[in-house]
């Protein structure tokens, strides 16, 4: 349990960032100041948000219990996020930034129309109240709770409230400002329990020796063949190409930073330090549960591996910084979904349909939607427990149903023939495609047979991320047949008004685009030496 100097450390935590928040209340003026922090945001801000809105409790224990679990594997996605964010920067943050949207929704209806924008806001919703804010939400506070004894239910609305009161009063700014302030101390924090996990274990050399003395040097290897649960063709081609390019380029509580930039400069500078920030998890996040695997065997539920390296490794005044870490990563990433749930209500129903309405009204109306995310978000959260590892749930879910979308999104982008009828027709075959692939991933006779497909019995058609590949599959080849048998899409869509030029966007000279390819390739060169040292 904690001790008072790990509450002192947890109070100080709670009034500067609430005081942080609640000051940017008196700074915004119209919807662009509250929804988009005014669009000043500079790169430094928008990576460090873009961490921290990554970077929630459900990383905590998910990936300490996949780490347990699988190994280092795990971790894949952190570094598959940033060839993801390359492409952020590259491609799709100078596209909205010229369009000037408020949304990554109103973008879609530039591009496909009405049908594609609605569709959008509507999964948008659905996503931060089924996974986002309920898996945040009890995943930290089951954390929480096993720390302090405190219960779960008044853990779970303490939190969810006090976000509520600052994202509500400040905005975007607020969610901005706060989740720098986050991110410094969940790294910090996430740096000394690994330390310390280490230091328990002999070092490097002592962690290798114990995980061979039980059969599980494999945990340190990043690279799975096509049969294994998380494969590297499976992180190319079902996380890369679709539901990790959907995450960073396109979810609305991700891009509201980008979208938020005080110009493309500063848009695409923000992308590739986040890029940067995403090779640490792997290290602070997945690594501690290798660890977890050496040190112990009798770990059953992977979900409690995150709370016994506390409890066990860090005496009394120290897990109080633990905990502010945690806390930090929770309402870091509660309150992006809060203030995207308002932007998406506000914006993309409201404003979109009721032209006339004044700016005030759609601040109120965005802010009515985050009191009832909050809400929905914490009777929903039962729901998470039911499955045996959390990380399996959000990745499951939201993968399958973010394909459809990831492949309206990026043939919008890369293609000047695919339209609005083909981009409808996407999301519903992308959407039953997902529905049948996780009815028979989770299907069984009687008789033991799992499947209710054959030709997916194959070994390499057993993990998740191959699944999401075949649902792509599925998808684009409906937007390109329904495309194709259908009228093109308008005259500005033909002649590359969302093209890829390769030139400077506002804000940014020759110069700058030049520097910023030079980070990028060093980005993509440090990941990619990575993935190669721990193969």
């Amino acid at each position: 349990m904690l001790g008072a100097g790990d509450y002192a450390i947890v109070g100080v935590y709670f009034v500067v960032t609430i005081a942080l928040g609640l000051h940017f209340a008196r700074r915004w003026k119209g919807s662009e100041d509250f929804f988009l922090a005014g669009r000043s945001l500079t790169w430094p801000l928008i990576g460090l948000s873009l961490f921290a809105t990554n970077i929630s409790t459900e990383h905590f224990v998910g990936l300490a219990a996949g780490g347990y679990r699988d190994g280092l594997v795990q971790g894949g996605y952190e570094w598959i996020a940033s060839y993801c964010l390359l492409m952020l920067a590259g491609v799709f943050a100078p596209q909205y930034l010229r369009h000037r949207v408020f949304t990554i929704p109103e973008f879609f209806e530039k591009r496909f129309g009405v049908e594609a924008r609605v569709l959008l806001t509507v999964y948008f919703l659905a996503m931060i109240v089924l996974t986002k804010t309920s898996v945040a939400l009890f995943s930290g506070s089951r954390v929480v709770a096993d720390l302090t004894g405190w219960s779960f239910e008044a853990i779970i609305w303490t939190i969810g409230i006090t976000t509520a009161v600052y994202t509500m009063a400040g905005g975007l700014a607020a969610v901005v400002y706060t989740d720098a302030l986050q991110a410094l101390i969940l790294i910090g924090g996430a740096i000394i329990l690994t330390a310390s996990a280490l230091w328990e274990a002999g070092g490097w050399s002592g962690v290798t020796a114990r995980l061979a003395e039980r059969g599980l040097s494999g945990h340190l290897s990043m690279v799975q063949g096509p049969s294994g649960e998380y494969p590297f063709s499976g992180y190319l081609l079902g996380n890369f190409l679709t539901g990790g390019m959907f995450y960073w380029c396109m979810d609305q509580v991700n891009v509201q930073r980008v979208l938020g930039a005080r110009d493309v400069r500063e848009g695409r500078r923000g992308a590739i330090f986040a890029g940067f920030l995403k090779i640490i998890p792997v290290f602070i996040l997945v690594l501690p549960g290798v660890v977890a695997a050496a040190l112990w065997d009798d770990i059953d539920d992977p979900n409690a591996t995150y709370g016994r390296l506390v409890r066990e490794l860090f005496p009394a005044g120290l897990r109080g910084l633990v905990l502010a870490a945690l806390l930090a990563a929770l309402m870091s990433s509660v309150s992006s979904m809060f203030n995207s749930a308002s932007t998406l209500v506000a914006r993309d129903l409201v404003a979109r349909f009721r032209p006339g309405v004044s700016t005030r009204t759609q601040i109120l109306a965005g802010q009515l939607a985050l009191v009832a995310v909050m809400v929905g978000g914490i009777a929903v959260s039962p729901l998470i427990g039911r499955y045996k590892h959390v990380w399996d749930y959000l990745q499951e879910v939201t993968g399958y149903l973010s394909v459809p979308f990831a492949v309206v999104g990026l043939t919008g982008i890369f293609s000047r023939r695919a339209n609005r009828a083909g981009a409808v027709a996407a999301v519903i075959v992308g959407i039953v495609a997902g529905a049948l692939l996780i009815a028979d991933a989770h299907w069984e006779d009687a008789e033991g047979v799992k499947g209710l497909f054959p030709f997916l019995r194959h070994p390499w058609c057993g993990s998740f991320l191959h699944r999401f590949f075949i649902s792509t599959v599925f998808s684009f080849a409906a937007l390109w047949i329904v495309s194709r048998l259908t009228p093109p899409p308008r005259a500005e869509v033909r002649e590359g008004a969302f093209r890829v030029s390769g030139q400077a966007g506002e804000g940014e000279s020759p110069s700058d685009l030049r520097a910023a390819g030079l980070w990028m390739a060093g980005l993509f060169g440090v990941v990619t030496a990575l993935w190669w040292v721990f193969r």
